[in-house]
């Protein structure tokens, strides 16, 4: 049995998220780790934790923000199997449709910005209240909510709200009857303090030579090449 070899790595947020963790460590995805993320139901994110569980250290994944996350999987992508993602499109200058291969290593990882020292304070119209960055376990409340056949468009704001003296349910009481230019100042706050990779890539379209770029959706079925289909 081969000893598993870890890399140090810096995150994207930099640390700013995070109490304890500017860095972790993590190794390539094994056998087993590839088993699990392709019997990876929609439904069992538990299991998505499994994984990240498995791979790094300095960090529970629940803990890590959505940014974060991204890039991890991104790292796995090109450190496991390849820098290609196949897809599909329709050429902005030919207007054909094309197949192209994209360089997943040429993606911009865009960082936390330094000011972010959260909780961030954000003023609204009447009031002033807390935000923090949403994590995996955030992701994964929402996702749930939405299980239910709720609507997940205010929860994940709420869950941002940072306020121990209301419920999630008490927060998108308070956003549903807020007004939307308060709204947008959320809204801003997660513009702002975005990061992680953009999932930009440049492509040459292989008919008329036009240089273009495209957002990859992010996707384990492009990411990964033991399922890679353009």
């Amino acid at each position: 049995m081969s000893k598993e070899q870890y890399v140090l790595i810096s995150l994207p947020s930099k640390g700013l998220a995070y109490e304890h963790a500017s860095s972790i460590k993590i190794r390539p995805f094994k056998g087993k780790d590839e088993a699990l993320i392709a019997e990876l139901p929609s439904e069992n994110l538990k299991k998505f934790v499994t994984i990240i569980k498995n791979v790094i250290q300095g960090i529970e994944p629940e803990e890590l923000t959505s940014g974060d996350v991204q890039y991890i999987m991104l790292w796995e992508a090109i450190n496991s199997y390849n820098r290609d993602y196949p897809i599909k499109l329709v050429c902005e200058s030919c207007l054909q449709e094309i197949s192209i291969v994209c360089d997943l290593g040429k993606i911009n990882n865009v960082e936390l910005s330094d000011d972010f020292k959260p909780p961030i304070t954000v003023q609204l119209s009447d009031r002033t209240i807390q935000l923090h960055l949403l994590t995996l376990s955030d992701e994964i409340a929402s996702f749930n909510w939405g299980m239910k056949g709720k609507s997940v468009y205010l929860h994940s704001y709420a869950l941002s709200i940072v306020d121990k003296s209301s419920t999630v349910v008490d927060k998108i009481e308070m956003l549903e009857h807020m007004s939307t230019q308060d709204l947008n100042e959320i809204k801003e706050f997660h513009l702002r303090y975005n990061h992680g990779p953009d999932m930009e890539a440049p492509y040459t379209c292989p008919l008329c030579d036009y240089e273009g770029k495209i957002v990859l959706p992010f996707r384990f079925d492009k990411l990964f090449s033991f399922s890679k289909q353009p």
